[in-house]
Order: C-alpha cells, then sequence, then structure tokens
C-alpha cells in the first residue's frame, strides 16, 4: 500500500513537473464525467414527467439531458486531447529520467549481477506504462467520481439497491488476487523475456551470423527462441486464464443479484407501493453500477499496477542513489604521480558467485612504470583492472593513488585523467574522425590530434583501408560505410585509447588480442618506449595480457595465479627463478616455434 501511495504521487509530481497547466485541463475530462452521470436521474424525470402530463418537467428535463451531452462532449473532448499530450510528456520524462539514472551508476558492479539484470529487464519490459501510468491514475479518478456518483443515485431510487452495491464488492475485492498474480507472472517472466532478446540478437545481428551457418545453428536457435517465447507465453495464457475465471464468477453473482433485486422491486412498482419514475432509474442503473463495480475492480488493479511499475521506478532511483552513496568522493586527482599505485589486501567477489575472483592482492606500481599483468584465463586479470580505473568496487581491500584511498578521489574526474584500449572494445560505427577522436572529447574534431594518436598506437596503415580517410563512415550498415577486419577495429580502439597524451593510467587490456604474437610484441614494445619518455608525468601505463612472450620489455611484471599474486619482479628476475612464470613462458614460446 506505501509503495502504491508513492508511486501515484511519483506519477502525478511527474505530470505537474512536466506541465501543470496541463495537469489542470486533464481533470475537464473527470468533471465531464461527474456531469454524465446525471443523465439517468433526467431520464427519470422525463418518464415521470410524460407519466404525469407535466409538460415543464418533460422540457426541464429535455433541456437538462441536451446541455449535459453538450457539456460533457467538450469537456470530455478538451480533457482526453490533454490527458494523452501529457501522456506523451509524462512517458518523455520518466524515459529520460530512467536513462539518467543508469547512466549515473559510476560503476559497473550491478552490471554483474543477475538479480539486477532481472529487475531492469522487468523495468524496461513495463518502461512505456510508467508514461501511461499517470493516464490510469486519472482513469481511476475519473471512474471513481462516477462510481461515487452512481452508487448514490442508486441508493436514492431504491434502499434495496443497495444489495445490488454489495454483490458487486467480491469483484472489487478479487482484483488484489488478480493484481498480485500479475505482479508474481511479470517478475518470473522477466528471465524467459531476457532469453527471448538473447537469443533474438543472436538470430538477427552480423557479429554471431558466420557461427549460425557454420555450425548449422538456425533450427537450434529457432527451437531455443520458440520454447523460450512458450515459457513466457505460458506464465501469461496461465494468469490470462485465472483472471478470466474470477471475472466470469464476480459477473454472473452480480447479476443474479441485480435480477433478483429489480424483480422485487417490480413487484412493488406494480403494486404501486414503488413510483415508476424509481424502478426505471433503478433498472437503468443496474448496468452502470455493473460498470462501477468492473470500474472500480479495474481502478484497483490500475492503481496496483501503477505501484508495482513506479515501485521499480523507485527502485532505480534508490539503486543509483545507493550506489552514488557508496561513491562520494571529491578529492581532485593529482596532476602527476609521485609515488604511484597501490593496492593492499584487494579482493573482489562477483555477485552471486561462491568465492572471490581475486583476494588479499598487495602491489606497488611505482610511478612512472609500465607494468605487464600476466596470467592464464580466469586468473583475474580484468577483474584487476576493473578495480585499478574505479568500475569495480572492491569487496575487500583498498586502491591507492599517491596514498589517497581511490573511493575518496572524485571518480569523474579519475577517469577524465586516464586512457585505455578494452578487451571488450567497442566498434563505433561513426566517421572514423570520431570513431577515434571520442578517446577525448576535447579534441575531438582535429584532425592532427587523431593522426598522433593513430601514431601513437602504430595503427596509420589502418587508414590505407578507408576510401575517404578519416571521414570514412565506418560500418557496412551505413550509407557508403566501409566494413574493417576484427584487427583493424581493434586498432582503432587502441588509437582511441592513445588520445589522451598523458594520462595518470594507460590500461591497455589484451590490446592486441586479434594481432598475431610477432605483431603484439613489436607494439607492446613501441608503446613501452613510449611511456618510458613520457615517465615525467609520473603516470602507470598497465598491460594486460595472456601472451607471455610480450611481456620482456616491462619494468615490473605480475603473475596472477587463480585470483592471488603469484609472481612480481622483471622478466629477467622471474625467468631465472624458474617457476610458474617460468614454465608458463617456456610453454607459450614453444607453441611459436
Amino acid at each position: 500500500m506505501i509503495t502504491m501511495i508513492k508511486s501515484i504521487a511519483l506519477v502525478v509530481a511527474a505530470s505537474i513537473r512536466v506541465s501543470p497547466r496541463q495537469s489542470l485541463v486533464c481533470l475537464l475530462e473527470t468533471l465531464g464525467n461527474f456531469v454524465g452521470m446525471l443523465q439517468p436521474l433526467f431520464i427519470a424525470w422525463l418518464v415521470t414527467g410524460a407519466i404525469q402530463h407535466d409538460g415543464s418537467l418533460v422540457i426541464r428535463a429535455l433541456i437538462c439531458f441536451v446541455v449535459s451531452l453538450t457539456v460533457v462532449s467538450v469537456l470530455m473532448i478538451i480533457g482526453n486531447n490533454a490527458r494523452i499530450s501529457q501522456y506523451e510528456r509524462v512517458g518523455f520524462w520518466f524515459d529520460t529520467e530512467i536513462s539518467r539514472l543508469t547512466s549515473s551508476i559510476s560503476t559497473l558492479d550491478h552490471l554483474q549481477s543477475a538479480e539486477y539484470q532481472d529487475k531492469a529487464q522487468t523495468l524496461r519490459d513495463h518502461q512505456g506504462l510508467l508514461g501511461f501510468a499517470f493516464n490510469m491514475v486519472l482513469n481511476a479518478l475519473r471512474m471513481a467520481v462516477q462510481g461515487g456518483g452512481t452508487l448514490a443515485l442508486a441508493l436514492t431510487a431504491d434502499p434495496r439497491m443497495l444489495l445490488v452495491v454489495i454483490a458487486g464488492v467480491p469483484a472489487v475485492i478479487t482484483a488484489r488476487w488478480t493484481s498480485r498474480w500479475q505482479t508474481q507472472t511479470d517478475d518470473a517472466s522477466a528471465q524467459p523475456s531476457r532469453q527471448v532478446k538473447h537469443l533474438l540478437d543472436l538470430a538477427v545481428r552480423p557479429g554471431p551470423g558466420a557461427e549460425v551457418r557454420v555450425f548449422g545453428l538456425q533450427s537450434w536457435l529457432r527451437d531455443a527462441t520458440a520454447a523460450a517465447t512458450r515459457r513466457w507465453l505460458d506464465l501469461r495464457v496461465a494468469l490470462a486464464r485465472r483472471q478470466a475465471i474470477v471475472q466470469t464468477s464476480t459477473s454472473v453473482f452480480f447479476f443474479a443479484v441485480a435480477g433478483i433485486v429489480l424483480a422485487w422491486i417490480l413487484r412493488d412498482t406494480i403494486a404501486g407501493a414503488v413510483p415508476v419514475a424509481a424502478f426505471v432509474l433503478a433498472a437503468s442503473l443496474v448496468t452502470r453500477l455493473q460498470m462501477t463495480s468492473d470500474v472500480l475492480q479495474w481502478s484497483m488493479r490500475v492503481l496496483i499496477r501503477v505501484g508495482n511499475d513506479g515501485g521499480r521506478f523507485l527502485w532505480l532511483r534508490d539503486y543509483a542513489a545507493e550506489q552514488q552513496a557508496q561513491h562520494t568522493g571529491t578529492a581532485t586527482p593529482p596532476r602527476r604521480l609521485r609515488a604511484g599505485i597501490s593496492t593492499i589486501g584487494l579482493g573482489y567477489n562477483y555477485p552471486g558467485a561462491e568465492k572471490p575472483t581475486l583476494s588479499d592482492v598487495n602491489l606497488d606500481l611505482l610511478a612512472g612504470a609500465v607494468v605487464a599483468v600476466v596470467g592464464e584465463n580466469g586468473a583475474g586479470k580484468s577483474t584487476l583492472i576493473g578495480l585499478l580505473t574505479g568500475m569495480l568496487t572492491p569487496t575487500e581491500g583498498r586502491v591507492l593513488v599517491d596514498g589517497v584511498d581511490l573511493n575518496d578521489l572524485d571518480h569523474q574526474q579519475w577517469r577524465a585523467r586516464m586512457s585505455g584500449a578494452f578487451q571488450d572494445y567497442a566498434r563505433l560505427e561513426l566517421l572514423a574522425q570520431e570513431s577515434i577522436g571520442v578517446g577525448d572529447l576535447d579534441t575531438l574534431d582535429s584532425e592532427t590530434a587523431v593522426h598522433a594518436a593513430l601514431d601513437r598506437a602504430s595503427a596509420t596503415d589502418v587508414l590505407t583501408a578507408l576510401p575517404t580517410g578519416l571521414q570514412t563512415q565506418l560500418g557496412t550498415t551505413w550509407p557508403g560505410g566501409v566494413e574493417l577486419s576484427g584487427g583493424q577495429w581493434q586498432r582503432l580502439a587502441i588509437a582511441r585509447g592513445m588520445m589522451r597524451e598523458s594520462p595518470l593510467l594507460l590500461v591497455l587490456d589484451e590490446p592486441t588480442a586479434a594481432l598475431d604474437a610477432g605483431t603484439e610484441h613489436a607494439l607492446f614494445e613501441r608503446y613501452a618506449d613510449a611511456a618510458r619518455r613520457a615517465g615525467g608525468r609520473g603516470g602507470v601505463t598497465l598491460l594486460v595480457t595472456h601472451r607471455f612472450s610480450t611481456v620482456a620489455s616491462a619494468d615490473l611484471v605480475v603473475v596472477l595465479r587463480e585470483g592471488r599474486v603469484a609472481e612480481v619482479g622483471t622478466h629477467a628476475e622471474l625467468y631465472a627463478a624458474g617457476s610458474h612464470y617460468a614454465e608458463l613462458y617456456d610453454l607459450q614460446a614453444r607453441g611459436y616455434r
């Protein structure tokens, strides 16, 4: 109940914030309904006037009826148009707020959580209903006014109509049941909905297209999508069946009671104990009472639905606020590193994982150093990068930047002093100038800066594949667009990471995975030389790779094994020690002979 009240208040506040004047105009439709509910009374006057041969009463009834029709029509048209317009405005406001809230979460921890993904999917599935929620609230208000007026008229016609009113109560009570079933179905269908979307993406996106065809997955994908869709539909059909049974049962009960009451009143009307006008009014209101019962049931379900949809938005808002509260640092990063970056007892446990991916990581990455992080797949290399960049929040331990806790730094300012090329790089299908230049928005339009970044990334030869140079549209899904190889896309991503000339932390997370080992080795040596030449700024260059042969020129090699630091030292020191690093180095070296 509290969530429903908060959600209704949220929707109304959003509407008023968007347009106070339009919100008031929307109420004209409710006023029109209030006038319209008097029409059965005017009909009763008309019948009474006709029976009693009272011309003035007939004329008065006709005038009131015609005027009410006109007023209702005008108010309904104005109010309905305003309501539709406001619905679109409120919907846009909610869409904007959802985008703002999700983008305001400074870390990526939530994207690792299945629980978050399911809740976010449910919110996305019902996102369009948030704008419509204001429409629902207005409809509920309109129907409540109409229902209240109808109940009042029914009781003035004959007190026995109270029994008909009571007969409509079960329909209102069961609204809570059906709404609870609706919420349970929405939650249960979130995962099948996500799975359907994922499978459809596999079927239609160009990336997986080759594997789908080579492995003959078309039929399998079709069957898997159909199965996931059936799971989603089965939940919806079961809900609809239960709701239909309840609605049919309450309707049969209502009309059975209404028929008995009307027959009772009709008997007294024939006997002269009840005025004809009262019977006419009572009879004309039975259908309206049934509609009122349905409307109240619908309104209850609507308000509960608004509460659920609004509650999901409130959950996202609270979640974003909770995440922001964990990262309230305001300190400014240093202009240059003096000591470097350190970790103390650093660890991370992914949501839902049985054991931590990283544990008790203690490192000193000295200012100006070129550091290579190596290890087998799953050793925790990318997780360490996420913690050092502030993309993930440590579940234990700390990251220190010149002795200051990373969490005490302003995250936006810290990231503005970083740069990098990542294993999961983005294929930005923009003009080549933009695809590279976004690595430093301050110099986005500078061809000189982009050419310099391409040179630092040893990627100037990629321009030969671009018919109009930096003004070439990338991606064949766009008119005149050019497709690049995986290696070319990756080298543009590296160039994007080289746009910032003097970052405090330069991260190269498997930056050359799409390149051969020889090319990767040559490129890394060039990056290492460039980093040392720029060492006066005190920045740390961090290379993450699973290829041990590329790290010989690093100042420091960190070997991760099963989420812990196994060895730290120079290449020469670690190789001479003949331990795990030396074994893996020799094993890979033999593979390239």
